[in-house]
């Protein structure tokens, strides 16, 4: 990541405008809360396939705030170089992990970037310590922590469900985003081969006509 100058207006007006939302709240660019993250977040600028986090400790965390870009996250097996996907991030969303953000754990996930774009970042011990201050952001970053959990209880039923229905459910799930998601990062995230979804692919083109 490229670490862009420091702007604390730009921040403050990001955090208002992307992050309350995507979070339930409401406070404005000259809010103290906001003036607070803001103060706690640095910007970074992303090239497009970036890895700009990987597995670790905690205290190298960091929570993130596309502006526009898409990115997702992705289990990585060292011992056979497998990548399974978890998630697509939309823009707009906080990333984070929650085991590692509210209890300290080890980071499981890696993160890339799908497209470029403009990012906002809060370290976890900053972040941390300002939900402890504010319990409007407490409540609503601990809200997203459980979202995130029942996503990857979801996660373990897809990956059971046959493969055909799992490229079916994806796609239905993630339509207005195919045209920005390459095949082999859709492919990653239904686990199957880049071969097999060409095939289904194609099939599904032919129930079209």
């Amino acid at each position: 990541m490229k670490r862009l100058a420091n702007d604390p207006i730009l921040k403050r007006q990001l955090i208002s405008r992307y992050l309350w939302p995507g979070l339930g709240l409401a406070f404005g660019p000259d809010h103290p809360v906001t003036a607070d993250f803001a103060q706690a977040g640095n910007r970074y600028e992303v090239i497009k396939y970036e890895h700009f986090e990987i597995t670790g400790p905690y205290r190298d965390g960091q929570a993130y705030l596309f502006e526009h870009a898409l990115s997702h996250s992705y289990f990585h097996y060292a011992d056979t170089g497998e990548e399974r996907g978890i998630a697509i991030h939309r823009p707009h969303e906080l990333i984070f992990q929650g085991e590692s953000l509210l209890y300290a754990d080890e980071r499981f996930a890696s993160l890339q970037a799908l497209e470029p774009g403009g990012v906002l970042a809060i370290p976890y011990p900053a972040l941390k310590q300002l939900m402890g201050a504010h319990g409007q952001v407490n409540a609503a970053v601990e809200a997203a922590a459980r979202r995130q959990q029942r996503s990857l209880n979801q996660l373990g039923r897809f990956l059971g469900m046959p493969a055909e229905q799992r490229f079916k459910r994806f796609r239905e799930r993630h339509h207005p985003l195919l045209h920005r998601l390459p095949h082999h990062i859709q492919a990653m995230h239904i686990n199957i081969s880049r071969t097999q979804l060409s095939r289904y692919i194609k099939k599904e083109a032919k129930t079209w006509r």
